[in-house]
Parts: structure tokens; C-alpha cells; sequence
């Protein structure tokens, strides 16, 4: 993985080294960034294709792996787009994600835009083995997260807020459950993001903070056993109580080479709540 890693920085150091002319064009993230849809007010149909990689792969201050690659695939006319997003680690254990994304924005102005949308999240990996199969649609069994979200652009600032709607999405308080998966509550779990844009010495700049509300879903694992007495951890999806769990600042540079777009952009990822921080780069690739 180390030599994968230094692989990684060199090409994104030669690229940085090209000649090239920036634009401003939203950066199209995998999943795990929740990615910003490519505006398309026209009345044609417009698609884009590519991939984002990056030295590791953050997702609302939630640490979700190494080295990733994150396809994508979008179609969007006059407000509305359709994309397919996942992600893919380069290590045998890592899980793999398949999501689908669904949504409309109606631009009031250049300062208020409105937002809807829903995202299916599909994640395989070892804690999900046997019992996680993509066309399984009992939101008990399944491994499918179904998401809802609701965002308001204010051009100088935006606010997105996401629960979590169907799927599996409970809180598990004891062993047998967490095993059979019965008698789960539903968590509602829900984050919501500030994002603070600028341009500042030829680089796009984000700021953004991200919380949730109350305590979200979670599972609770075996420690040890004394005699009768079973010790357990408590792990939460996002947080055991209202928390600050997600604190970043990212630049980014965007580069057009011929007729491909890189933008490649780095990144300070943090979780005030976890009290754990990590640095990413990354690029993305996206043919015209």
C-alpha cells in the first residue's frame, strides 16, 4: 500500500507540472464526498462519465479506507440529474459501494437555489457476508441505506441536510439482535453540512462542518466475556449524541488537458467529536 500511495503522489505531481488553463467547474467527487451535481438548465440531455482517486477516502469524518477509486456516471437536464457512484479499494478486504443518486435543483437566483434528492447506498464487505445481497429488500436484512436530502444555495454559503429513510438503519442494543438482526428501533440518522466556497490565489477553496442532531444508529459488539457478565462497545453510525463530526477545508485545482478535464485537489478532513484528523489528495478524471 505505501508503494501504491507514493504512486499515487507522483502522478498527481507531474499532472500539477503540465501546462494547462483552469475553469471554473464544480469538481465531480465519488460517494464518499456526496458529490455536487454539474448544473444543467437546458432542455437537452447531458452526460458525463469519469473517476475520482484519492489516498484516502473520507466520508463525514468517517475514516472509510486507503487508496480508492470512485467511478461515476451522470445524465441531468434542465435541473434534474440521474448519477451512479461507488467506490472501490484497491486492498481484497475493502468493501465496495454501489450507489444510486436521484435529484432536482430549482435556481431561484444567482443567490437561492433549492434542492431535493434521494441516494441508495449498497455496501458489500465481511460484516455484511451472507446476509447483504443487493436484490434482498427487507430493510432488516438488506445492506442497503435509502436516503433523503433536502439542500438551500445561497451562492456565498449552501446547507444541505440528509437522513437516513429506509434500510438498514436501527440501533441494535443487544448481542442476539445485532446477530439476527430483529428488534432494531429506527435511527433516523441524519448529518447536516455547511459548505463556505471561495477563490483565493488561482485555487478553489472549501470550507465545510457537518454535525448531527442526536444520536444515530449503531450496533453494539462482543468485548469479552466474564463468567455471565458480557462486555460490549457500542459503535455509532455518526455519533452517540448531537456532535460536530465532520470539519474540513479542501483546494482545489482544476486543470483541463485536451479534451480531459483533472481537477486534483487536497484535502484536511477532520472529526472534532472523534477528536481525528486526516490529509488526502486526489484527482478526478472526466472526458468532455
Amino acid at each position: 500500500m505505501k508503494t501504491i500511495k507514493l504512486i499515487t503522489t507522483a502522478v498527481a505531481a507531474m499532472l500539477m507540472a503540465f501546462p494547462s488553463t483552469t475553469k471554473a467547474q464544480e469538481l465531480q467527487y465519488g460517494q464518499g464526498y456526496q458529490p455536487e451535481q454539474e448544473e444543467n438548465f437546458n432542455d437537452q440531455v447531458e452526460g458525463s462519465v469519469g473517476l475520482d482517486l484519492v489516498s484516502h477516502y473520507m466520508w463525514r469524518g468517517t475514516d472509510k479506507g486507503n487508496v480508492t477509486i470512485l467511478p461515476f456516471g451522470q445524465i441531468s437536464w434542465n435541473g434534474a440529474f440521474l448519477k451512479l457512484h461507488g467506490a472501490t479499494g484497491l486492498d481484497k478486504d475493502d468493501a465496495k459501494e454501489i450507489n444510486i443518486s436521484l435529484g432536482y435543483k430549482y435556481k431561484f437566483s444567482d443567490y437561492f437555489a433549492v434542492n431535493i434528492g434521494a441516494t441508495d447506498y449498497w455496501t458489500s464487505g465481511k460484516d455484511y457476508e451472507g446476509r447483504n445481497l443487493y436484490f434482498e429488500w427487507d430493510p432488516v436484512k438488506n445492506g442497503h441505506q435509502l436516503e433523503a436530502n433536502l439542500g438551500f444555495d445561497f451562492g456565498l454559503f449552501s446547507i444541505q441536510g440528509y437522513t437516513m429513510v429506509w434500510g438498514n438503519d436501527f440501533k441494535y442494543e443487544h448481542l442476539d439482535d445485532v446477530e439476527n438482526r430483529t428488534n432494531g428501533k429506527r435511527a433516523w440518522s441524519t448529518f447536516i453540512e455547511l459548505n463556505i466556497p471561495f477563490y483565493m490565489g488561482g485555487i478553489d477553496w472549501d470550507i465545510n462542518a457537518g454535525m448531527t442532531p442526536f444520536e444515530s444508529a449503531y450496533i453494539v459488539t462482543p468485548l469479552t466475556s466474564i463468567n455471565t457478565l458480557n462486555l460490549v462497545h457500542k459503535e455509532a453510525f455518526y455519533s452517540d449524541k448531537a456532535s460536530l463530526i465532520m470539519a474540513s477545508v479542501r483546494a482545489t485545482k482544476r486543470l483541463e488537458f485536451g479534451d480531459v478535464k483533472v481537477p486534483i485537489f487536497a484535502e484536511m478532513h477532520t472529526n472534532p467529536y472523534m477528536k481525528r484528523a486526516n490529509f488526502l489528495i486526489g484527482f478526478s478524471v472526466q472526458p468532455f
